[in-house]
């Protein structure tokens, strides 16, 4: 029998990589260390081009008994797969063509398997909590910080004795004989942005924190709500190329911010009875069939500002007072808005252990870059080495379900 594939990231890239090969008989160990799988697409609430559910997007192929959910009946479930998760991958080193592979997993003090999602722990103690509604696998998770003797009594009364307060970070090491890289992507934090102030006001937020603030799901239930004071947000401002396209943070363009902005904007005017929405940007970048966010947001009354952001200084009742310089215009606007939302740069994952440095793999601006052997093939960075997503650089939810087929079936041909 050949040796199981690492399949580093459970984003849509990874778990797509993971379902094809699974499903093609191939072993598959698939480590993520978050406690539950779907990556960045967890925060997303809805996912264009078709502005469905994450969890309803991704697969074009029906399974019995669900929509589209492409996941929750075969990641789980597919017995060719070995999930890791809140695991991470400390090293990696060739061996006789073979890598060893060392992975830490964090204690499992709750038994995903066991959980039934009772409720009784959580109502025990503020220690346990569930990741999202709809988080999979669907368990509660614990954090020590906040152990207390509630924990302790919900330890004891668990009735399927799923909890072990007592569980300690194991460790292994494995032998595969292809590594995938999903590892995906973080938002930037435009802290050291100074002129947009983040951090200095809770209404400054960013594109993924205003979509966690529009999903039904989340804390609000979808309202449109001001983080300082919870009242609704009528007048919200959105700014684009925030670190992107900046020779002082990062020169790309992160491909997708331009197309979530106006997703967001469109929802927030027709869905949200948002009063007003502008958008501040350079350049809109809606490529291919992206077009359609565009014209749908300047019909539903976006408002758009070709210019730079000059000014944004809080005012009284948790308002925020916004110059914009107009290049079109050529003038000074000004803005009163309850939110300002930053479109901040799509930024590469780090790399702790120094795993890509110790592989000896090409870098671009952080992501991953095709083996130069191979320059026709995006997706291989190495011999038996491969990548997919956002691991490779800023991209959308269906070019990264390409990638992760486009891996899944070089991984196969090289096993013929």
């Amino acid at each position: 029998m050949s040796d199981p594939v690492l399949i580093i990231g459970a984003g849509v890239a990874g778990m797509t990589a993971a379902v094809e090969l699974a499903d093609s008989g191939v072993n598959v160990v698939l480590v993520e260390k978050e406690s539950s799988v779907g990556g960045n697409a967890l925060d997303l609430y809805k996912a264009f081009p078709t502005d469905d559910c994450f969890y309803c997007f991704e697969s074009n192929r029906w399974r019995t008994g669900i929509r589209k959910c492409f996941y929750r009946s075969a990641l789980l479930d597919q017995p060719n797969i070995d999930l890791k998760i809140s695991s991470t991958v400390k090293e990696i080193t060739r061996k006789s063509g073979e890598f060893l592979v060392k992975i830490s997993s964090e204690p499992k003090y709750v038994d995903n398997k066991k959980c039934i999602m009772c409720g009784l722990c959580m109502e025990k103690s503020k220690a346990f909590y569930l990741t999202s509604p709809q988080c999979q696998p669907q368990a509660v998770v614990f954090d020590p910080s906040k152990l207390d003797d509630g924990a302790k009594e919900a330890e004891e009364e668990c009735p399927t004795g799923a909890i072990n307060l007592a569980s300690e970070e194991t460790r292994e090491e494995i032998q595969v004989s292809d590594i995938v890289f999903a590892s995906g992507y973080h938002e930037m934090k435009p802290v050291n942005v100074d002129e947009y102030g983040y951090g200095t006001h809770p209404n400054i937020i960013t594109q993924l924190e205003l979509a966690q603030v529009m999903d039904p799901l989340g804390e609000d239930k979808g309202q449109l709500l001001r983080p300082s004071d919870k009242a609704p947000a009528k007048n919200v401002m959105m700014v684009q190329c925030v670190g992107s396209r900046d020779e002082n943070y990062y020169p790309y363009c992160s491909k997708i911010c331009c197309v979530y902005a106006l997703k967001h904007a469109i929802i927030a005017k027709t869905e949200r009875d948002a009063n007003r929405v502008s958008v501040v940007y350079i350049d809109i970048r809606t490529y291919d069939r992206h077009e359609r966010y565009y014209s749908d947001a300047r019909e539903a009354g976006v408002e758009f500002i070709r210019g730079r952001i000059t000014q944004v200084e809080p005012l009284d009742e948790d308002t925020l007072n916004v110059i914009v310089y107009d290049s079109l215009l050529d003038k000074y606007l000004k803005f009163t808005v309850d939110l300002f939302v930053l479109s901040s740069a799509l930024e590469p994952s780090e790399d702790p252990h120094n795993i890509l440095k110790s592989l000896e793999l090409g870098l671009s601006s952080g992501f991953l870059a095709p083996h130069e052997s191979t320059p026709e093939n995006k997706v291989r960075v190495g011999e038996s080495i491969y990548a997919c997503g956002t691991a490779l650089g800023p991209a959308e939810i269906p070019e990264s379900v390409t990638q992760a087929r486009a891996v899944a079936s070089l991984i196969l041909q090289g096993r013929k």
